[in-house]
């Protein structure tokens, strides 16, 4: 078996000595393991273009270099099986797969060979693994400060969200279902998510959402003290009557009465209008979870 390794070594949590950390448990699993190391911007996404042949591919690094790795495979004809080592900030589907947050731990639970099949999402031509968003969350993901984030970690994006609440102006929308219900309004956030975790925090909206087919919508009109609350009693089981509104949907499209940024992955992607879809378990992924297939 072939794995190709693509490690960004200037990643979060990434250091030096943890590439024969990641190895190690990963040797007896191989005949052949080919690594690659990010210098810039898009090598990732270049290093998984060229994929076609391996068995798998595990990536060392953060959501950001996660993001390149999956537009990379997603149009081989022949996709290896996707493994991701936590090396950044949030590794939020990291955590949707139950995976450690040590590195070495996480390569030797992809040693086990637990491998699990996931929607990808797509929007426009882009892809997404773990959340779409505009509004408040993509103005939070612009806001942070890079020395902030470098010194605070998954704190620096908390900051920055709070800091963007504060200044959050409603915009108007447009929202088509591919179940056919069609939607208008004003919200200050709209969020689809395919992972189970946000900013490194479990979002506690739909129990294996990564495979289920659908998206979690969730659309909030206005940001304050209740929602705050409503999400916090929610995450523990006791909201009945949330301030924000959750769908689950195959796919949508969406317009909006001016231009608006869009994230993904955490990074800035296009902008609105936008058509996004669901790709049903569409990635083989080496999981962490009980419910693994084996």
């Amino acid at each position: 078996m072939r794995l190709l390794l693509i490690s960004n070594p200037t990643a979060g949590s990434n250091r030096a000595g943890l590439l024969q950390d990641v190895i190690d448990p990963l040797a007896a699993m191989f005949d052949e393991i080919v690594i690659r190391q990010t210098a810039k911007v898009l090598d990732a996404l270049h290093f998984a273009e060229e994929a076609d042949g391996f068995d798998a591919l595990v990536v060392i690094g953060g959501d950001g270099t996660v993001f390149e790795v999956i537009n990379g495979i997603a149009k081989l004809e022949t996709r290896p099986v996707l493994g991701i080592i936590p090396g950044g900030t949030c590794n939020d589907f990291a955590r949707t797969l139950g995976l450690p947050m040590v590195p070495r731990l996480a390569a030797g639970m992809i040693a086990t060979q637990q491998i699990v099949e996931v929607d990808l999402g797509q929007v426009n031509d882009t892809y997404f693994l773990n959340f779409l968003g505009l509004g408040l969350i993509a103005e939070a993901s612009i806001g942070i400060d890079t020395e902030e984030k470098a010194r605070l970690g998954k704190m620096g994006y908390y900051l920055s969200t709070i800091r963007s609440s504060m200044e959050a102006e409603p915009f108007s929308y447009e929202l088509k279902l591919a179940e056919g219900q069609k939607m208008t309004g004003e919200a200050v956030l709209i969020l689809a998510a395919n992972g189970e975790s946000l900013g490194g925090i479990g979002t506690n909206l739909s129990e294996g959402a990564y495979n289920d087919g659908k998206l979690d919508l969730v659309i909030v009109d206005e940001v304050n003290l209740t929602t705050i609350r409503d999400v916090i009693l929610q995450k523990i089981g006791l909201a009945t009557e949330p301030s924000f509104t959750h769908i689950l949907t195959s796919g949508f499209t969406l317009k909006t009465d001016s231009p608006k940024v869009i994230d993904t992955d955490g990074e800035k992607a296009m902008h609105s209008p936008i058509e996004v879809k669901v790709l049903p378990e569409f990635l083989k992924m080496y999981s962490g979870r009980i419910d693994a297939l084996t």
